[in-house]
């Protein structure tokens, strides 16, 4: 019989892993902390070329204008790698190439840059997301985090930072 997994995130984002393939009745559930510093395994993508709620982006200019003197700015300063704040703000500022993340990322293991709930493609609707470091500074994966755990996109398997250990 597998454990299930229950996900906290760090920024007060709490992500549920959807396993129903893996639960059992009567299965035991584990509650793990997830956040910055954390690395997470992919799963199997939903089609043979790509993920379905995994993506890519590829930063093609950065925004030159330094980040407004606003109140977030204030309290958070610029992305803290250590939480996660402020990271949407810090790298989705100039140009971008988007896609879905191909398939032969199936089984790597990435490090998870940050967390937080944004606002979904329908009115009133709020998504999960994960952001995960590349190898390359200009680039990241963007997890819509309960449906790629629904769908097997992410694998359940998640490596500690040492320091949670």
């Amino acid at each position: 019989m597998r454990n299930g997994f229950r996900f906290v995130c760090k920024n007060s984002v709490v992500l549920l892993l959807a396993l129903f393939p893996f639960l059992q009745l009567g299965a035991q559930s584990q509650e793990v902390s997830v956040g910055a510093g954390d690395t997470i395994v992919l799963g199997k993508p939903t089609s043979p070329e790509v993920y379905a709620y995994i993506d890519i982006f590829r930063k093609t200019r950065w925004d030159p204008k330094p980040l407004p003197n606003d109140e977030f700015t204030q309290k958070f300063g610029t992305y803290d790698s250590s939480t996660g704040n402020g990271f949407f703000r810090y790298f989705f500022r100039g140009d971008f190439d988007a896609a879905e993340l191909p398939a032969s990322f199936e089984g790597r293991k990435l490090p998870i840059l940050g967390v937080e709930v944004i606002p979904g493609k329908s009115e009133g609707n709020l998504v999960n997301v994960m952001y995960l470091k590349t190898d390359d500074p200009n680039e990241i994966i963007i997890v819509e985090f309960d449906d790629a755990m629904q769908f097997g996109e992410l694998g359940t398997e998640v490596l500690l930072n040492a320091a949670k250990r």
